[in-house]
């Protein structure tokens, strides 16, 4: 017995007829039926309906995070309390690092063993991943015996009011535009 296919609808862009499944595309904004070989001028579209997907709820299960020490990521600045005043991390605290590690001749591994800062951590403080806490920079300046921070000084209030601080950005337009005026 031989089954025969059944012309099913005509193809809308070219006008052949179609033997089974017509294809949907969109295109111009307009949903046609087509043809197999028509359908590659458009965007094709599924007809059929959408099912919908309902979200299911889970358990959750609680875990501690992995790591008790917050990150310091190399965006946010560093403040930490140095002596009376404040200071902040240098700039060049991993190059400072890397070169003390070097100079005492000493890997990685061995530095993490001997100040108790695991090797991952010492790593990603080196190639500036991560900035070190407060804790962990003591620990590095105290083996390595090194200064990783620096005194800012911040002028008051009154002596902000008196005119005495670091000129900003706003303040050297408002001078070029007062210097333009004349």
């Amino acid at each position: 017995m031989v089954k025969t296919l059944s012309k099913t609808s005509t193809c809308e862009m070219c006008g052949t007829d179609i033997y089974g499944r017509p294809i949907e595309i969109k295109i111009e904004g307009a949903v046609l039926s087509v043809c197999g070989s028509c359908a590659k001028h458009g965007k094709r579209v599924d007809s059929r309906p959408k099912r919908i997907v309902r979200p299911t709820v889970q358990a959750r299960t609680v875990s501690k995070p992995r790591s008790p020490t917050p990150r310091i990521t190399p965006s946010t600045p560093y403040r930490g309390s140095v002596g009376g005043g404040t200071g902040e991390l240098v700039s060049d605290y991993t190059e400072r690092i890397r070169l003390a590690r070097q100079k005492m001749k000493l890997t990685q591994k061995e530095v993490s063993i001997q100040t108790k800062i695991s090797t991952a951590e010492l790593q990603s403080i080196e190639i500036g991943k991560v900035r070190p806490t407060d804790d962990i920079r003591k620990r590095i300046e105290k083996f390595f015996d090194i200064k990783l921070t620096e005194e800012v000084v911040r002028p008051s209030a009154q002596e902000m009011k008196k005119g005495t601080h670091i000129q900003t950005l706003g303040d050297i337009v408002v001078i070029k535009k007062k210097s333009e005026e004349k």
